[in-house]
């Protein structure tokens, strides 16, 4: 089912989102967008920026977002599923999603961009998913990630979870719109669902 476009040829991935807490302990946790950041980056060698993944709080989720390091991987296919599988690892997460063009399970990311402050617009983000979930059973997950003073959300539907992309797309539409993010594109993406074996 996913494409098998050459995994040598140079790509971008889209964002990638990385924590640092093993199996989120919830509200006692002392993570901060800014160390998730540094762990990340430590684990990776190289910069990058601080954001949150954001899920429901009713699963565990804390208000605003779960700190996360944010990164975009250069390369080919190979060897960016590589080394995001060693930072996986090496940071104990239990999954790590990847999109890249042309190389997973077909599938649609979505980025857009904010102008507030981070876990302002987390918050906003999971009360509107939390409503849409309510209301049409499909909640909305996503990251962000602080790049200056724009907040770039993005992520990709999870072929495992999602079969409805074009019910997807509308909830992320109606997400962004509510919470007045901007300049939202959505694109085909493969996706890699990096997770311990079973």
């Amino acid at each position: 089912m996913g494409n098998k476009q050459n995994s040598n040829i140079t790509v971008v991935s889209n964002l990638i989102f990385c924590g640092l807490v093993s199996g989120y302990q919830g509200e006692n946790n002392t993570a901060t967008p800014e160390n998730a950041a540094e762990a990340v980056s430590t684990a990776l060698g190289r910069e990058v920026l601080p954001g949150v993944c954001v899920y429901h709080t009713d699963w565990g989720c804390p208000k605003g977002g779960e700190p996360v390091g944010a990164y975009r991987a250069f390369g080919p296919a190979a060897e960016i599923l590589a080394e995001a599988e060693k930072l996986r690892k090496e940071l104990k997460q239990t999954t790590l999603s990847v999109g890249l063009p042309g190389v997973g399970q077909t599938t649609v990311g979505f980025e857009a961009v904010a102008h507030m402050p981070l876990l302002e617009v987390g918050a906003k983000w999971q009360e509107a998913a939390a409503r849409y979930f309510a209301e049409l059973g499909t909640y909305v997950s996503c990251g962000m990630a602080q790049d200056g003073n724009d907040i770039v959300i993005s992520a990709e539907a999870n072929p495992a979870f999602v079969q409805d992309l074009d019910a997807w797309k509308r909830i992320v539409e109606n997400i962004c719109a509510k919470i007045g993010a901007e300049n939202l594109t959505f694109n085909e993406v493969g996706f890699n669902y990096l997770k311990d074996a079973e």
